[in-house]
């Protein structure tokens, strides 16, 4: 948490600093023209360096392997139960069932929740040993919807193989942040240890909750508790965060600070916060601040604090730390504001009876040429209105630091997120001009952990091979591809005054 130290008065006469960042009309012409303020488009802006991809809207999908060998696996009692779990943890009542068997992945329409148990029942559907696995990953990962596919996992082409077949599709899956979920129940085939393994496709954004509510049934239903399964859940992007200790209007800024609390945003994986204090007191009494004896503290108070990050749902990654990357987006964020301004003040014409009205050389006749900087006057566009985000902004070294012993992610894979001014900050650029600063907290030191004992559930004894490794170095390949090295999971906007205001 924030650490307090003597209460200080950093509040200056800044509102006329601020005024050029406000909204306001700014028509010559009589006509009233949009304009933005930042935190009126800091999310649109937020969102074109990090967008986010929306699952389609479909159906829960169920992909049954109809292989021979899934059929000796039914007859397993435990398998079998632990299918009708499944069934009955659904709350839907119609689902889009398809049969992978023989070379086609084949669609059973309408079927109700109620006749999926029967599926299985029907052996004469389960024949051969060949079953397009691979084409039914692929399906899956296109339709981009969540799914469970339910398959011991043995691909038959010619013979048994064990190379990682379903590597490209679980990377390409990762790497978009979904989270693959692994149900694994075990039981003999000939003699020899087999796995089934349920499958589940999560895109990052769903709405459904089918794998969550299976969870939920499974930790509360007398019928789960002597079943034998396991679970495993990968991803490269379940990172949580917690703000309850969060100040409602000021959130995790240091109580010692004054903002603008009428802008102030707090969204999901970003803050956009409007400085009243000057980096010049900012360094004076936060970088510099003593504690309430008076004494010096080590590397100052923290600006930012009682952000509160999770890395438990990377259980297959090891995460050394985290580290900031600070840019100065002012110069980028107005080229944003300005586009976005230049679309919402389009022209305005003339008409009658909604149809536009023409003068005598067939002209429309303009009641207002919108923004005058993005129309000539026949109304037509010829500003550039499409904002191409940077693939490298300007940089500040030596601003900010994390308060390490906050942290503790190699042992508990949580701490708290304080930010501080470094203490031989130097905010020289900064004298005379408002600036809006980016502050992207990233991960560093990211391994995926092939030693996680878990793993060697993706291990089974080959009908053709010693052992089969195809859905371990499947997952494996796709870990280790995916790896979120570097990746941003938060940032903080800081929309800051001059450094000597």
């Amino acid at each position: 948490m924030c650490l307090k130290i003597n209460k200080i008065t950093l509040f200056s006469a800044v509102f006329a600093v601020l005024l050029p960042f406000s909204s306001c009309n700014r028509g010559s012409n009589g006509c009233n023209e949009k304009s933005f303020s930042f935190d009126e488009i800091i999310t649109n802006y937020h969102n074109a360096y990090f967008p986010s991809k929306k699952s389609q809207e479909k159906k829960f999908a169920i992909y049954l392997d109809y292989s021979g060998s899934v059929k000796v696996a039914f007859r397993d009692d435990n398998t079998a139960n632990f299918y009708q779990l499944f069934i009955n943890s659904l709350k839907i009542s119609t689902v889009d069932f398809f049969q992978v068997n023989n070379f086609s992945v084949d669609k059973i329409a309408g079927l109700q929740t109620s006749e999926l148990y029967k599926k299985v029942k029907d052996a004469n559907k389960f024949k051969g040993d060949n079953a397009p696995l691979n084409k039914t990953v692929k399906q899956i990962i296109e339709n981009n919807s969540e799914a469970v596919f339910i398959t011991d996992g043995e691909l038959w082409e010619k013979g048994e193989r064990d190379d990682p077949w379903a590597r490209e599709e679980f990377e390409k899956w990762l790497k978009d942040g979904n989270k693959l979920e692994f149900f694994v129940t075990d039981h003999l085939d000939g003699g020899k240890q087999q796995h089934l393994f349920y499958i589940c496709f999560v895109p990052k954004n769903s709405q459904s909750t089918v794998v969550n509510d299976f969870k939920f049934y499974l930790k509360n239903s007398g019928a789960a508790q002597n079943m034998r399964y396991s679970n495993f859940s990968f991803s490269n992007n379940e990172i949580k965060f917690s703000k309850d200790e969060y100040n409602v209007k000021t959130g995790g800024l240091n109580e010692n600070t004054f903002m603008d609390e009428s802008v102030y945003k707090n969204n999901e994986n970003f803050e956009y916060i409007s400085l009243f204090s000057s980096w010049k007191d900012l360094y004076k009494y936060i970088a510099r601040a003593k504690s309430q004896n008076g004494a010096p503290m080590k590397d100052g108070a923290p600006l930012l604090c009682r952000l509160k990050i999770d890395l438990s749902g990377l259980e297959f990654y090891d995460v050394k730390g985290l580290k900031l990357k600070v840019y100065n987006v002012t110069e980028d964020i107005f080229s944003f504001k300005r586009k976005a301004e230049i679309k919402e003040n389009t022209p305005t014409f003339y008409s009658e009876n909604g149809e536009i009205v023409l003068d005598e050389n067939r002209e429309k006749i303009l009641i207002c040429h919108g923004d005058y900087e993005g129309y000539n006057d026949k109304g037509e566009l010829i500003a550039d209105t499409v904002f191409k985000p940077k693939k490298s902004l300007p940089t500040l070294e030596n601003f900010f630091v994390l308060d390490d012993e906050k942290l503790d992610l190699q042992k508990s894979k949580s701490g708290e997120i304080n930010i501080k001014i470094r203490e031989n900050f130097s905010g020289n650029m900064f004298e005379t001009e408002n600036n809006i600063l980016r502050i992207d907290v990233c991960l560093d030191g990211v391994t995926a952990n092939t030693q996680n004992i878990n793993i060697q559930n993706f291990v089974w004894q080959g009908k053709q091979v010693k052992e089969n490794r195809s859905m371990y170095n499947s997952i494996l390949g796709a870990l280790n591809s995916a790896n979120p090295e570097g990746k941003v999971v938060y940032t903080f906007y800081l929309n800051t005054l001059p450094l000597k205001n």
